[in-house]
Order: structure tokens, then C-alpha cells, then sequence
């Protein structure tokens, strides 16, 4: 069976970024997946797979070295760190709206009690003045 190759390997480009990877480890490598249309950083020293990352931009330049740098098993503890206090901050959001939504219904509530006697509405009726 001719299984289609549609991963290559990236040796160069204009800003040497595989290069400048390995400079960082000498594991690293760069492919080009044609099904995705994405770069993907591997690297060899990795149990089992060598896939780490795919590239969320459209080109390789210096972003791909800061991302590397950044999700580095060595920075794994910041890095797990910073998502446990972003989660917490969403977490905090969440726990909030039950209560906002509560008071503007209030409020809505009441403006309709004031305003049930008339038939026609004014122009704020409508409106976001209550958000």
C-alpha cells in the first residue's frame, strides 16, 4: 500500500527559524502539513510522538521561537500556573452573572410597574438603557 506523504520537512526559511529551534534544542524539528495547511514543531527526544505544536500563524518567523520557549517542559509549572489563574478569573465571571442578571430583571421588573398604565410605551421602553 503507497501511503500518501503529506507532511515535509522544513530545513530553512527566510528568518532561519528551524535552525534558530535547534539552537534552543537540538531535538527540534519543523514540518509542513499539506492537509492543514499548518507548520508543526517536533521534537525528537519525545517518548512515543514527536509532534509538540502546530504553528497557529500563517508564516514561520520570531512568534514561532516565543511560543516554543514559552511551552517548554521546563516552563510547564508558569505556564500551568497562569491557566489555573486565567480558569479562576473565568470562573469568577461566571459565579457573577446569576447575580447581574437577577438585579437588571429587578429593574425591569419594576420600570414595568411603573409603566402598566399606559398603552403606549415611551421611546427608552426598548432600549439597553437596562444593561
Amino acid at each position: 500500500m503507497n501511503k500518501k506523504i503529506y507532511k515535509t520537512p522544513v530545513l530553512t526559511n527566510v528568518f532561519f527559524i528551524p535552525e534558530r529551534l535547534r539552537e534552543i534544542d537540538d531535538g527540534y524539528f519543523v514540518l509542513r502539513n499539506h492537509q492543514t495547511q499548518r507548520f508543526e514543531i517536533h521534537h525528537r527526544g519525545q517518548p512515543h510522538n514527536t509532534y509538540c505544536l502546530t504553528v497557529p500563524y500563517d508564516e514561520l518567523d520570531e512568534r514561532t521561537i516565543d511560543l516554543v520557549q514559552k511551552t517548554r517542559i521546563c516552563n510547564a509549572e508558569k505556564l500551568l500556573s497562569a491557566m489555573e489563574e486565567h480558569n479562576q478569573k473565568i470562573a469568577k465571571q461566571q459565579n457573577d452573572i446569576p447575580e447581574e442578571a437577577t438585579q437588571k430583571l429587578k429593574e425591569t421588573i419594576t420600570y414595568l410597574g411603573r409603566h402598566s398604565d399606559k398603552e403606549d410605551l415611551d421611546d427608552g421602553a426598548f432600549t439597553t438603557r437596562f444593561l
